[in-house]
């Protein structure tokens, strides 16, 4: 049973939000649940929430306080089109939360072999998806073992390392008299305090 099979119909669960995808997302999000899910599950993590939209995915599963989520992007826009891995702890929902507390798969594996050239996955093609996704499931395996097995003291060096050279979110907004000002975002400055 592929996952729109399972969202079909009116017994649609709270954690499972979507509009009509593009076919590369839904393709992409069929093959993520039946090559990347199964290796989730056998380390305790469990549905959260699924959502596929036109021009991105989100598949999120939790275990206690940490979470997976693999993230894809295909907007126009946003050109390359790319997904990700994602690690984390706390809350997956809240956008400053989320944004301080995890770190992307490619950077454990840029820390284990900083020789490697790194960053997000590519968004397949079609006939590539599959070999993409298994790639990135056997460097889960490899690289991402201690946080599957709810090791996080290398997830938390290198989340440390990730948010001590960032700057908080800035808000340009105008004063009384019409004159912009930036100010740094307040909850975003807590969360840098909080996860450097």
């Amino acid at each position: 049973m592929g996952i729109f099979d399972f969202l079909k119909g009116n017994n649609k669960g709270k954690s499972e939000r979507t509009e009509k995808p593009s076919p590369e997302q839904k393709l992409f999000s069929e093959k993520a649940m039946e090559i990347l899910i199964p290796t989730f599950e056998q380390f305790g993590f469990h549905k959260h929430r699924i959502e596929i939209k036109k021009h991105s995915s989100t598949i999120i599963y939790r275990k206690d306080k940490q979470y997976l989520k693999i993230s894809s992007n295909t907007h126009p826009r946003d050109y390359p089109n790319y997904y990700n891995i994602v690690l984390g702890e706390g809350d997956s929902e809240d956008f400053f939360e989320y944004d301080w507390n995890s770190i992307a798969l490619w950077r454990l594996k840029k820390e284990i072999n900083p020789e490697l050239k790194v960053s997000e996955y590519e968004f397949p093609k079609d006939n590539g998806i599959e070999l993409s996704l298994k790639n990135a499931n056997f460097e889960l395996l490899k690289y991402g073992l201690t946080f599957l097995n709810g090791e996080l003291e290398l997830f938390h060096k290198i989340r440390k390392e990730q948010n001590r050279d960032r700057e908080p979110y800035k808000i340009h907004s105008p004063d009384n008299n019409g004159n912009y000002q930036t100010s740094f975002e307040p909850k975003s400055v807590v969360q840098k305090k909080k996860y450097s």
